[in-house]
């Protein structure tokens, strides 16, 4: 019979190839949310004369729908330049960050959902609300990431923790952003949406102003 001391302990983590196919799964997810992105925008049908001008009257309509796009678009690209930076430093993944991954990619998923709704009906409060609800969850589920990265001590053992703090108070701030837009929507949706585009300010004055200007992960 075996020694048992022989048999290594399985605590469920997965290194080297397991980990390259969960970050290719991701990369499709967000690759694919941000195509669907595009389907909102609708491409009119005219007949007729005159097709120059209406066109062009069709298209400065769907302003909201560009608008829209264009939120999502910047935020999906966001969400995926992080995803990229944190798990290029990730050196083992565990159960628990399968389901959580899932989670934020699940969220990822649904955007194209919201930003048509948002598109269509941007100036209602149920609109608004519904965007910011899920941008919020996202931003969440994302942050959960992070924190689970650093406590389980899945990231490269050489990662500093001003580096993983700092990861932390950029996760949080763009969840908090759109969850402060919720109240503000049932006062007027165009605020709202507007205070939205604060965003890139509030992560350099939160990251920059604390914790300074973090580029190195490594410690020395």
């Amino acid at each position: 019979m075996a020694d048992r001391r022989e048999i290594p302990d399985d605590d469920g983590r997965e290194t080297g190839a397991s980990l390259v196919r969960l970050i290719a799964f991701s990369d499709g997810v967000f690759s694919i949310a941000m195509t669907l992105l595009v389907l909102n925008l609708r491409i009119p049908d005219l007949v007729g004369g005159n097709q120059s001008e209406r066109l062009w009257e069709i298209i400065r309509d769907q302003w909201p729908e560009l608008l829209s796009y264009a939120i999502s678009f910047a935020v999906i690209g966001r969400y995926w330049i992080v995803h990229h930076r944190t798990f290029r430093l990730v050196r083992e993944a565990d159960a628990r960050l399968l389901v959580l991954n899932l989670v934020f990619l699940g969220c990822i998923a649904v955007v194209p959902w919201p930003t048509e709704i948002l598109g269509r009906y941007g100036d209602t409060t149920t609109a608004v609300v519904l965007y910011s609800v899920v941008m919020t969850a996202t931003g969440v589920a994302n942050a959960a990431v992070t924190w689970h990265l650093d406590h389980a001590e899945l990231f490269d053992e050489r990662v500093g923790a001003p580096y993983k703090r700092h990861s932390m108070v950029r996760a949080l701030t763009m969840p908090l952003v759109f969850a402060v837009g919720i109240p503000i929507a049932f006062f007027s949706p165009q605020i709202a949406l507007l205070s939205w585009l604060v965003m890139p300010f509030v992560l350099r004055f939160t990251t920059t102003h604390f914790y300074g200007k973090i580029t190195e992960p490594y410690e020395a």
